[in-house]
Formats: C-alpha cells, sequence, structure tokens
C-alpha cells in the first residue's frame, strides 16, 4: 500500500480570494461578511461552508478579515 503525503500551501491572500470567491458563489457575500456571520451566530447551515471556516482558522488572530467580526 502506498501512500501519497501531499502538502498544500496557500498565502494569505490566496485564502482570502477563496474565501471572497466561495462564500460569494454559495451565499451571496463576501469573505468578511461569512466571518462576521459565523462569530455572531448567524450563519443557517454552518456546514454548507465548514470548509470556509476551517480555512480561516489559516489566518492570524489579528487578520484585518476578522475586524469586521
Amino acid at each position: 500500500m502506498s501512500h501519497n503525503n501531499t502538502t498544500l500551501e496557500f498565502s494569505r491572500e490566496q485564502i482570502a480570494q477563496q474565501l471572497d470567491r466561495e462564500a460569494m458563489r454559495r451565499l451571496g457575500i463576501d469573505g468578511k461578511e461569512l466571518i462576521r456571520r459565523y462569530k455572531a451566530g448567524l450563519l443557517n447551515d454552518c456546514g454548507k461552508v465548514a470548509d470556509l471556516l476551517a480555512l480561516t482558522s489559516l489566518l492570524a488572530e489579528d487578520d484585518p478579515l476578522f475586524a469586521a467580526a
């Protein structure tokens, strides 16, 4: 059995772009609004964007995306 270990690296800009793109596609909001709603408990179905919320954990706690939250 072979194992393929792949490591992906994303820049802060790539993470922010992915959050914006996918939040807009799925919910019609940008990444900042996604984070704000999540922190405020206003997302109806977090499961739909769980992968995006996981991406936010890769950002520094003082990232500007969290300023709106």
